[in-house]
């Protein structure tokens, strides 16, 4: 049971410092990551909220979680990737992400859940598909070429270099010319990671809680782990529409 004279003497305190100040000054939050007010000080926390509070804080155990499923990720279906860039940069931010780790640990998980439960909404997945526009050098389209070269040990490896021999101003033999993305996708791809390591969690505690509350039952509950899916799906249709009207 909880010091009732404790909580007595914070509930006075902070009374005070309202009184005296006409607001509550900077507090720590609590365990479940919350700051109590002088009304709530007082009293003991409902059962079941200390329940789902547990549930929460016991993630934090998790070594890691999951979020590519069986095959290849690829949070933007909708998405058109004529050249690949997207998928390439898919790849690089899902490898810095496995080898960091940080991510996908309980700690950022129970972050996520804790956040969000107070800004009452999950992270944000809605993105601006970026343009692919090609790699331009003192404003013009810029060529490239690979080469091979040797290091100190003599072994041979390859190299992108400038493809335009300037003597003869013409593109060397091979060279090619590149795309970029008009803007960088690293924070959608992150958001869009983050909205389904929130769903996992949801449906984490879901399952752990469910049967357990006493003040009421849980409503059923699936995740969507992907609803940028239903956009792809829309257009694809949308797309069908329209060509079949022509």
């Amino acid at each position: 049971m909880a010091d009732s004279g404790r909580g007595f003497s914070i509930a006075w305190s902070m009374m005070s410092e309202v009184a005296a100040l006409g607001t509550l000054i900077d507090r720590n939050p609590n365990v479940y990551g919350v700051i109590p007010d002088f009304v709530s000080a007082s009293s003991d926390p409902h059962p079941d909220a200390v329940k789902v509070g547990d549930a929460v804080r016991a993630m934090d155990e998790f070594g890691s979680f999951d979020y590519s499923g069986d095959g290849v990720w690829n949070p933007f279906p909708e998405w058109d990737d004529e050249f690949g860039l997207i998928a390439a940069e898919v790849a690089s931010v899902d490898e810095a992400v496995r080898l960091k780790g940080e991510r996908l640990n309980g700690r950022h998980v129970v972050n996520l859940v804790v956040r969000h439960a107070i800004l009452g909404r999950g992270p944000d997945w809605t993105a601006e598909e970026p343009k692919a526009r090609m790699v331009m050098k003192s404003g013009k389209p810029a060529w490239f070429v690979m080469k091979k070269g040797r290091d100190a040990l003599q072994r041979v490896y390859r190299y992108e270099a400038d493809g335009f021999d300037k003597k003869k101003q013409r593109p060397m033999k091979g060279a090619y010319r590149k795309h970029e993305l008009s803007t960088s996708i690293r924070g959608a791809i992150l958001s869009r990671l983050d909205w389904q390591l929130w769903q996992d969690a949801l449906h984490h505690l879901h399952s752990s809680l469910f049967g357990r509350l006493h003040g009421g039952d849980l409503l059923p509950f699936v995740p969507d782990r992907q609803p940028w899916t239903r956009s792809a799906a829309y257009r694809t249709s949308l797309q069908a529409i329209e060509n079949a009207c022509e």
